[in-house]
């Protein structure tokens, strides 16, 4: 016997819980025979299983001291492998008072919302943007505003404009190969930006999970690596192992301002408590081994092919029909059909001919403000003879829909 479910007075928050677009196309993308640029995974055939299960070989030896409960601001070992690797991309830091360690670097940007934002502040994202952070952001009551991102990263004159007239408490950005965008800011704009932040009184984090993926061009060093005097003290660094060893490991770090860093571990324990000691000893001796150095390498080489692949199919293939900015680093391109046809429209057409991308319009913090036309796909889980075979199905159905064919796909509104 059935009963209605009970009238719950839930957090205003999640009184309508937000499910992500993307998630609604994994049952096609998942699909047998289905070629996919949608999801934002990593090639789990560049997963270093041998250096993986060599380190993991080595804390079994130790196995009893990973078994209890762990600091909250993660282990010391993995604390001090993390500072080396964050030094090694430009960004000293001391591990045992400005480094946390988190589930990933969503967390670490949840944990920074938490203690940063409420009811009545106002925080600003890239436009577009990943939908993750934007709810990590408006889960805290705060209101979020949206300033225009292209190939070149974020709009730093509307980003002044707006700090002056809505005073933001943070600004966050993904400053190398963005998702979705594949954009990079330059140092020049990296400079500014923390010129602006210093002038705003704003905290800017950066997102950077696909930093060390660049196979072109030359190394931009984080933001924080740029600051100077008192700009140190307005900047945020959070990165993740999710893309260059294993999103199953769930590990992350943030680096910041002392007192910003003790705050986030009071939110942590709040949260998890920790994360688990037995990933984290093993993603510190696989640092410690040198695997990590040796293995990303062989992921930026794989990466840099697949992305010429696409950019080479869909000049091939799409000559004139769809415009894109090929990324020097990372997982996506941010493309545009150029014709009538908008992205969503072709959408199911392209699945009915078993290849699936995300429609821009997923990735904008305001709907109004979407270009219907931009999609993103990732080029990072399939080898380039995939690749091909993915942009000639894509320019198949974008023939079918020109032509007004029959469509058996139905997606939801």
């Amino acid at each position: 016997m059935s009963t209605a479910a009970p009238d719950y007075a839930f957090a205003s928050a999640f009184q309508a819980p937000y499910i992500p677009p993307i998630r609604s196309l994994m049952p096609y993308a998942l699909r047998e025979g289905t070629i996919s640029m949608a999801g934002g995974y990593p090639a789990q055939e560049l997963f270093d299983i041998p250096g993986l299960s060599e380190a993991s070989i080595q804390v079994l030896g130790r196995l009893g001291a990973c078994l209890q409960y762990s600091n909250v601001d993660g282990e010391a070992s993995l604390r001090h492998q993390l500072g080396r690797l964050t030094e090694a991309r430009g960004l000293a830091c001391d591990p045992d008072t400005e480094l946390l360690v988190t589930g990933g670097s969503q967390q670490a940007l949840a944990l920074l919302a938490r203690v940063m934002l409420q009811p009545g502040d106002h925080a600003v994202l890239e436009n577009p943007s990943f939908p993750n952070s934007l709810q990590a952001l408006r889960y805290t009551g705060a209101t979020v505003h949206a300033v225009a991102s292209g190939p070149e990263g974020i709009d730093l004159d509307a980003l002044d404009a707006l700090a002056a007239e809505v005073k933001p408490k943070m600004v966050c950005v993904v400053a190398s190969f963005s998702n979705p965008c594949g954009a990079t800011l330059t140092r020049q704009a990296r400079l500014r930006l923390l010129d602006l932040a210093v002038k705003h009184r704003f905290l800017i984090v950066e997102d950077d999970p696909y930093g060390e993926l660049r196979f072109s061009g030359e190394t931009v060093p984080p933001i924080a690596a740029l600051a100077q005097g008192e700009q140190r003290n307005w900047a945020v660094y959070i990165s993740s192992m999710s893309k260059t060893m294993a999103p199953g490991l769930r590990i992350g770090w943030l680096v910041g301002p002392q007192a910003v860093r003790r705050r986030c571990v009071t939110a942590k324990s709040a949260d998890d408590m920790a994360c688990p000691v037995w990933i984290q000893e093993i993603v510190a001796q696989y640092l410690d081994n040198g695997s990590y150095a040796k293995h990303v390498p062989h992921i930026r080489a794989a990466y840099g092919s697949r992305c010429n692949a696409l950019a080479e199919a869909l000049e091939r293939e799409l000559p004139g029909e769809v415009a894109f900015s090929k990324p020097e680093g990372g997982m996506f391109f941010w493309a545009r059909l150029t014709g009538d046809i908008d992205a969503t429209r072709l959408l199911p057409y392209a699945i009915e001919h078993e290849v699936v991308y995300v429609p821009g319009s997923s990735f904008y913090v305001e709907g109004t403000q979407a270009d219907p036309y931009a999609m993103r796909m990732s080029f990072a889980t399939m080898n380039e003879e995939r690749i091909a075979l993915g942009i000639r199905r894509l320019a198949q159905a974008l023939k079918a829909c020109e032509a007004g064919a029959p469509v058996s796909i139905t997606l939801p509104a």
